[in-house]
């Protein structure tokens, strides 16, 4: 396709040539013991990381993936919490769950904050490793072709202005800046129809330079048995991203959010995902993205109560006040302005910025002359000497 609008060639290598560093991402931590007792990662989490797919499953979803029935990871970690109260009785977790209680002639535990009979029925859907079932939930990006203009086809227009008149959607996308910018590709199913999201939006995973999506299913009434969530997909398979994605009527992308509390996507992971729908045609100036994460908001609520400059506790051992949710607390910037965003901090990074900030940090006593010498190693100082020596050496030629 052609290269997105608004992007020179010099701007497009310059954002996606420098990458953030995916080390220290992941908390598949060695200190295994920090997580749940006598449970190592998951080998399942990390298939596929060879592939450059890095994000790995958050340390929280470790039991529902281990659980032969996938049940749902909150539930489970409430029946751990009071496992460990007791003092990990049978010294296994899911043995004291399920069978060591009944073989002794003991019912098996039900705790009254989540029932067992809410425990066993509240399942999450894990897609076994089979292509034609993740075929179900593969997207593509093609271009908002007019109707009447079949897919075998499709010729591209060399020139954007007949582009935008024929070829985009019927109305532009609003950047957050007021800008207008028109959305020349589109979401499709796999049987060709447009992803039209709604208001909500539909997680997503993008895994082998492929995107994946559906509807987040978070209850088991009605038609669905099981929970659908971002683990879903692959079975708890490393991706390259995850979060949601909202597009309009047309199924034009319109915002994304890096949300996922089962894989916890960080700034790489975002980076990628914005070179993903680059390298596909996407104008990244025509959609919204979430940057709370990456600008570190905080989504504690604030209130009369809360002291100036203080965290948001009631009192001194009162409960703490729920922090609200991600999509009340929205930071959005156009995908463009992340991109560059990213880019620069990748770049600070690779210079070494951060690390001298770091070092500059430490310096006491504080001061300018400590201050150069820390970051340069005493470059500046040994500049000024040879400069003096040289000076007094060409007074001695006079």
């Amino acid at each position: 396709p052609p290269a997105a609008e608004g992007f020179t060639r010099k701007t497009s290598n310059y954002i996606f040539r420098h990458k953030l560093p995916l080390s220290g991402d992941d908390d598949a931590s060695e200190n295994v013991e920090i997580a749940y007792r006598g449970i190592k990662p998951p080998e399942v989490t990390k298939r596929g990381i060879s592939r450059g797919n890095y994000a790995q499953l958050h340390r929280k979803a470790w039991l529902e993936v281990i659980d032969k029935d996938h049940r749902y990871g909150k539930n489970l970690r409430t029946y751990y919490k009071y496992w460990e109260k007791m003092g990990h009785p049978t010294n296994m977790f899911f043995d004291w769950l399920d069978s060591k209680g009944e073989t002794d002639g003991k019912e098996l535990p039900n705790l009254p904050e989540c029932p067992r009979e809410v425990l066993d029925s509240d399942r999450v859907l894990y897609t076994i490793d089979s292509e034609q079932q993740q075929s179900r939930y593969l997207l593509k990006i093609v271009p908002c072709v007019p109707l009447s203009q079949t897919s075998s086809s499709l010729v591209f227009p060399a020139s954007p202005s007949v582009w935008k008149n024929e070829y985009c959607a019927d109305k532009p996308s609003m950047t957050d800046n007021g800008n207008k910018h028109w959305n020349s590709f589109k979401l499709i199913d796999r049987n060709g129809k447009p992803v039209i999201t709604g208001m909500n939006g539909w997680i997503f995973v993008l895994r082998d330079h492929e995107l994946y999506g559906a509807e987040k299913k978070t209850s088991i009434s009605g038609a669905s048995k099981h929970r659908f969530h971002h683990s879903s997909f692959f079975g708890g398979k490393a991706v390259a991203a995850a979060g949601i994605i909202i597009t309009d009527a047309n199924g034009c992308l319109t915002r994304l959010y890096p949300h996922s509390g089962h894989y916890r996507p960080g700034e790489a992971h975002m980076q990628r995902m914005l070179y993903h729908l680059h390298h596909c045609g996407v104008d990244l100036c025509s959609f919204l993205v979430d940057m709370q994460q990456i600008m570190h908001v905080s989504r504690e609520i604030r209130d009369e109560r809360t002291p100036k400059g203080g965290n948001c506790d009631i009192g001194a051992n009162g409960p703490k006040v729920p922090k609200a949710k991600k999509t009340d607390s929205l930071h959005l910037k156009d995908g463009k302005y992340v991109a560059l965003f990213l880019a620069h901090k990748a770049r600070s990074i690779m210079k070494g910025l951060f690390r001298m900030i770091h070092k500059i940090r430490r310096v006491d006593p504080y001061c300018v002359r400590n201050i150069l010498k820390s970051i340069d190693n005493g470059g500046v100082g040994k500049k000024k000497s040879i400069l003096s020596l040289t000076m007094v050496a060409r007074k001695g030629d006079r």
